[in-house]
Parts: C-alpha cells; structure tokens; sequence
C-alpha cells in the first residue's frame, strides 16, 4: 500500500486506570472501574488514528528493545504503521495514566526510558522522500532535517504544537500545518476570542494553515481563504488522553482527502469525539464509517470500541 505520511516521535506504554474517583487525602482509596495496556506518544497515537481510519504510514523514533517495545511494534502493525526506519534500544518509557468518573480528566505519572535519541545519522533520506507528508511533535535537529528533506521534495511539513516552546516559535516559518493546543494559544493570546487575529499572527510567522484544538468547545482553524470555528461534539466521556493526538490523525487524514481546511476541522473534531468516549489513545479510536455515521446521524457503532477495548485490557494479546 502506498504511504504518504511519515511522522517522527516518541512512543509510549500507557498502562491506562480508570477509577471511580481520584483520591486527594492521605491514605484514601479509590475503586478500579477499568484497565487497559495501550501505546501512546503524541504523534504515535495521530499515525494510528489515520490507519484506523484507513491510511498507511510509516514512523521514524526509538522504541525499546524490551517487552514494551514488541507490544508497540505489534500495535504499529495493527494499524499499518511501517516500522522498518525505526531504531530499537534500551527500556521503553513508560506513564501510568489515571482517569476517573468525576473530572473525566487524566492524571499522568511517567518514567522515563533509557532508550538513545534518534539521530541525524539515522536518518533514511531516500526512505523519507517516499512520503508527501511529515507530522513532528517537537522542535530538535532532526526535526529540522526532516522538514527541510519534505520541503525540498515538494510535501506538506505538520506539527503537533502540544506545549509553548521557543524552539517551537522559532520553527514556525518551516511548518506548513501548525496545529496547536488550547495551552499553546492561552500562552499566546490569553483567553482572547479574536481568533481571526490571533491566528493570522501565527499564520504570518509561515504556516499556511493554522489551527487550535479548544478541547470541548471545539477547535479554529485559519487558512489563505479565511477563518473558521468548529464547534465541539457531546458524547459521554469516559478518557480525554489521546483526544488532541487522534485529531492531527483525523485532520491529517481528511486533508489528505481534499477536504477544505474547515471540513478537516470538523472530521477532525468528530474523530476527538468518538475517542473520548473510549479509554486510552487506541481504543476509542474510530474508523470511516464510524466518523460519517456520527456526523450525518449524531450516533455510531460501538462495537469496534467495545472489541478493541477487551484486546487492549489483555496487553494487546
């Protein structure tokens, strides 16, 4: 299958708890409500995403050479995610992620890895010119490499601005695709709703299309043409983690579509959507079909939620 999309990132295990509620005194219990083993990482999770929803790509990193590392490189697969550029080394790291029924938020607590960086030397130019687009999650040297190959060979540059960073800013006028955080926007701009504005200040840094996710409100997305705010979906929540990384996905997938940068604003918020109402970043994660059944009807089939579910309470076995 041709892949058209390459992404560069670290991927994480996720071991996923989700309780009754989260204890705040000392010695306080709490209720497992469910468990789930599940990979994660910003732009890990926005590669399978685009694969559930039928797209082929590859991914670029360091995975570990343990357990966790042949859980990962299984899990790639199962969403046709090619691994073949990947480097293994070291222990995977690792984040115990904690949601509950009250806030329908996450609390994470993570172990770093002992796995090397990926490196310049690393890097497959031949490989990386077989793909028309890239997505990034940071602003580091091989970042930058990656950009100027996929700029050199005429493709489409992404980037998931998760968190504020200088690094970031000062990558803005390689980036064709910036697609930040309601966190990256307030540290920007406040809480200003001048969004045409705003987003036309970040656009004159070099992107050609800008857009902030604002969680459940929705996400804005500016672009040569104009502005446009797509508003949020209401769906039970049961995990936010993940939601932010399977909208690059979605939005991703739909741009590679055609769509109209407003139109992939709009698939992309329905794809956060549905996987909130899922437990972890895999999960939840919906096909096609599931995405036009919601936006034309409201409703979809749960039943690729509900096998996926008890695949990932089994480590994915």
């Amino acid at each position: 299958m041709k892949r058209d999309l390459i992404a560069y990132g670290t991927p994480f295990m996720d071991n996923l708890v989700h309780i009754d509620h989260l204890p705040t005194k000392k010695d306080e219990g709490a209720r497992i409500l469910q468990t789930s083993w599940q990979g994660g990482g910003k732009v890990s999770s926005a590669l399978t995403a685009f694969g559930q929803l039928g797209g082929a790509s590859s991914m670029l990193g360091v995975v570990g050479a343990d357990s966790y590392g042949d859980f990962l490189l299984r899990d790639y697969a199962r969403y046709d995610v090619d691994t073949s550029h990947m480097v293994r080394d070291g222990v995977n790291s690792f984040s115990l992620v904690l949601s509950d029924e009250v806030t329908h938020g996450r609390n994470i607590i993570g172990r770093p890895g002992t796995t090397r960086r990926y490196a310049l030397e690393d890097i497959d130019e031949d490989f990386v010119r077989q793909h028309h687009v890239l997505h990034l999650e940071n602003a580091d040297p091989v970042s930058h490499r990656l950009a100027a190959i996929m700029r050199e060979n005429g493709g489409i540059v992404c980037f998931d601005g998760d968190g504020y960073s200088d690094a970031t800013q000062a990558m803005l006028p390689e980036i064709d695709v910036f697609i930040g955080s309601e966190f990256y926007y307030n540290k920007l701009f406040g809480e200003s709703e001048e969004y045409e504005k705003n987003l036309g200040a970040v656009r004159a840094r070099g992107p050609k299309v800008v857009v902030f996710t604002l969680g459940d409100k929705g996400s804005v997305v500016a672009w040569e043409d104009g502005w446009s705010f797509a508003p949020g979906f209401k769906v039970p929540v049961v995990d936010t983690l993940g939601a932010g990384d399977v909208y690059h996905g979605g939005y991703i997938f739909a741009m590679m579509q055609g769509k109209r940068p407003d139109e992939c604003a709009r698939f992309a918020n329905a794809v956060a959507a549905i996987k909130c109402t899922g437990i972890g970043g895999r999960a939840g994660t919906p096909n096609l079909e599931m995405v036009e059944q919601f936006l034309e009807t409201g409703t979809f089939d749960r039943s690729l939620i509900e096998e996926k579910t008890k695949l990932y309470a089994n480590f994915g076995v």
